[in-house]
């Protein structure tokens, strides 16, 4: 097998501004330990991840640098760039630094990971990069269980969806380097705004696969969400 060289990329540039709090949600406390920081160590302690690339707000790289990082002690390389205006533009100013690190873009594998997902475990991260190696995309995604309905003027029913080819997509999403870079220049070109990562892969005609994910992957964007994160923490 080809030697792949893995960096994660964690965008944790937004504002939170879902979260009605004065602190970003990415920095807000789970036990004592920041979120951002959880998120780190769950690639930091991954055995397969060479680099970490965090995307911050303009401003807060020294206040990330010195309170989420550097008191863990990490031994992964983590490298600090600023986001952009848009979690697509912030993404693509992650992907330019991984391009720097690597070199090698076809052998480079990268883990797009909202830096506000900290229950990420070995098991996604694995599958989704071996599949990526071989597919050249991979995301995990949960099947949907619930009844889900299309609705017109936020009002009326128009039809019910089959749910057994509905998937609720998570993070990471993990691409070849090469592959992923033509997709958001690509989207570039055609002023095309994905929703998530995959879906511009998808825009430039590029397949991608599915790998199971976790339903303990949860993306902490409201205070209920950051409730059952604590709930979660004493479970885990």
């Amino acid at each position: 097998m080809l030697c792949f060289r893995n960096i994660a990329i964690i965008v944790a540039a937004g504002k939170g501004l879902r979260m009605h709090s004065q602190q970003k949600k990415q920095y807000m406390e789970l036990d004592k330990i920041p979120v951002l920081t959880r998120t780190i160590t769950a690639f930091e302690s991954h055995g397969r991840i060479d680099d970490i690339i965090l995307v911050l707000p303009a401003d807060d790289t020294i206040y990330c640098r010195d309170l989420l990082v550097k008191p863990y002690d990490f031994k992964t390389p983590i490298h600090y760039i600023n986001g952009g205006s848009s979690r697509q533009e912030s993404v693509f100013n992650g992907l330019i630094k991984a391009g720097e690190l690597s070199g090698a873009f076809d052998k480079t594998i990268v883990l797009i990971h909202d830096g506000v997902r900290p229950f990420v475990d070995n098991r996604l991260i694995d599958d989704c990069i071996s599949k990526a190696i071989i597919n050249g995309a991979c995301i995990p995604a949960v099947k949907i269980t619930d009844t889900v309905k299309k609705v017109v003027d936020k009002e009326w029913i128009s039809h019910t969806l089959d749910r057994d080819l509905l998937f609720q997509a998570q993070t990471p999403q993990v691409f070849r380097l090469d592959l992923v870079l033509k997709a958001f220049e690509h989207a570039r070109l055609t002023s095309f705004s994905g929703t998530d990562d995959a879906s511009i892969m998808e825009h430039a005609g590029l397949c991608v696969s599915v790998t199971p994910g976790s339903l303990f992957n949860i993306k902490l964007t409201t205070q209920q969400d950051f409730a059952l994160a604590h709930y979660l923490l004493k479970a885990l």
